[in-house]
């Protein structure tokens, strides 16, 4: 049965909501900037390296960071059209996806939680600390793969067949972890909805085709590597979800009803073992799967808010209302600590530096750079980028740590002359740490920058 034609009350009640969302969604995420210009984690470079690179072709040329990634290449090239600078554009679109997201789990719920439940649903995200750590990553791909992967949820529920089918293809194009969780959630849907299986099996056939095509060699590595990624450890994820997961107990009732919808019950079971396996990957996993939680914890806090009737002044009511405030007060706390102590990993000054090293240096040029300082010299400078195990670098780390620890210079020479010239040596560190001895064929150019004149003939 169809649902009712909103009345205008209705889409202003609507628009309000959004509006307060996004706002509020705004509010926590320029915090970080209020003190500082680029205080987002380690692969802000990467991506910031993509939008100062010539626009020579549409999409452009793939960076670390942004390779097999065609759509969201494809959308900042569109913005790069707008001629706004490269940080508000940055940033900007950053921000949007972030505003965009619970949004978009308001309309996922609404039809199902009514319009207060999904309400909290959007509020819950906002105010998770869990995405709040995800968004101070710089985590540009996967917010952006996650708002098509909530409007896909939408579009099944809704039954938008071509919609959904552009968006099959579109998510496979954009995100590997987020299409590898939309392949698997299609793969329950259809085990647990017998009614549209022939419609899940095409969706799930045009996403499997396109992931394919893009991602050819993925499965190979995986067999070959155990792929690990750099987010919260098991303990911490843990401790941060501790008043999401006690809300969610409470909509075991709405499960057993079969009141949730289908793609929850599936995403669900898929974000939360899928971590629990230890499969790979599974660390950035935790981003879907508070997803998932905050949506079930909004039915359970939607569910204890129901039942606060004071008129019976039973004890159950004063435990729903102690338990409300405990989970609140849990989760804005944690939140508060993540966006207090989550401080930036490089500080203006610092960036400037770099950014005036970069125009010392020819943009065909090789920057050898530390590990942790290589994503600031590939998003402010032009010149290629290596550090150690890294990017332009091929060295494993026993050929790195023979350099760090020898006493005499012919390995760091050697070494050296493995890199196509010219070869810049730069970090705003000591040289020590990243070359080992200093051999004299090795110039100052400024106090950070070195440059390698060095041959395998070369002598201490």
């Amino acid at each position: 049965m169809p649902a009712p034609s909103p009345t205008l009350k209705d889409r202003r009640t609507l628009l309000g909501i959004v509006l307060a969302l996004g706002l509020l969604s705004l509010l926590v995420h320029l915090y970080p900037f209020l003190s500082i210009d680029n205080p987002l984690g380690y692969d802000s470079g990467f991506y910031r390296r993509y939008l100062t690179q010539p626009y020579i072709s549409f999409p452009n040329a793939e960076v670390p960071g942004l390779s097999d990634t065609l759509i969201p290449r494809l959308f900042l090239d569109s913005l790069r059209l707008l001629k706004i600078p490269t940080d508000i554009l940055l940033y900007g679109s950053y921000w949007s996806l972030f505003i965009i997201l619970p949004i978009l789990l308001f309309f996922w719920l609404k039809n199902y939680l009514g319009k207060r439940g999904a309400t909290i649903a959007g509020v819950l995200l906002i105010l998770s600390p869990v995405q709040y750590v995800g968004y101070w990553y710089m985590l540009w791909k996967n917010a952006f793969t996650l708002c098509l992967l909530l409007f896909s949820f939408i579009c099944f529920e809704r039954k938008w067949f071509a919609p959904l089918v552009a968006l099959d293809i579109g998510i496979a194009f954009s995100h590997k972890t987020t299409a590898a969780i939309f392949l698997l959630t299609l793969a329950v849907l259809f085990l647990i909805h017998p009614k549209r299986r022939k419609e899940i099996f095409i969706h799930g056939l045009i996403a499997a085709l396109s992931f394919a095509a893009i991602n050819a060699t993925a499965f190979e590595g995986i067999i070959r590597t155990t792929p690990v990624a750099v987010f919260l450890g098991w303990s911490e994820y843990l401790l941060l979800s501790v008043p999401i997961i006690a809300l969610a107990l409470f909509s075991i009732p709405a499960i057993m009803a079969k009141r949730i919808p289908s793609t929850l019950a599936a995403f669900s079971a898929v974000s939360i073992l899928y971590p629990i396996l230890q499969l790979p990957f599974h660390e950035r996993i935790f981003i879907f799967s508070d997803i998932a939680l905050v949506a079930l914890a909004a039915y359970g806090l939607d569910f204890l808010i129901s039942n606060l009737s004071w008129g019976s002044q039973g004890k159950k009511v004063y435990a729903y209302f102690i338990l409300i405030c405990i989970a609140a007060g849990l989760l804005l706390g944690n939140l508060w600590n993540e966006m207090r102590t989550r401080s930036p990993l490089m500080s203006d000054a610092d960036v400037a530096k770099i950014n005036e090293i970069g125009k010392q240096v020819p943009q065909d040029a090789i920057i050898l750079t530390t590990s942790s300082e290589a994503p600031w010299y590939e998003g402010w400078t032009l010149s290629h980028i290596a550090a150690p195990g890294m990017l332009y670098d091929t060295h494993n780390l026993e050929e790195w740590q023979e350099i760090w620890f020898a006493t005499s210079t012919e390995k760091t020479i050697r070494l050296l002359s493995d890199f196509p010239k010219p070869l810049y040596i730069s970090t705003l560190g000591d040289f020590k740490y990243l070359i080992g001895n200093r051999p004299a064929c090795v110039v100052d150019v400024s106090p950070n920058l070195l440059l390698n004149e060095c041959d395998e003939q070369s002598t201490e």
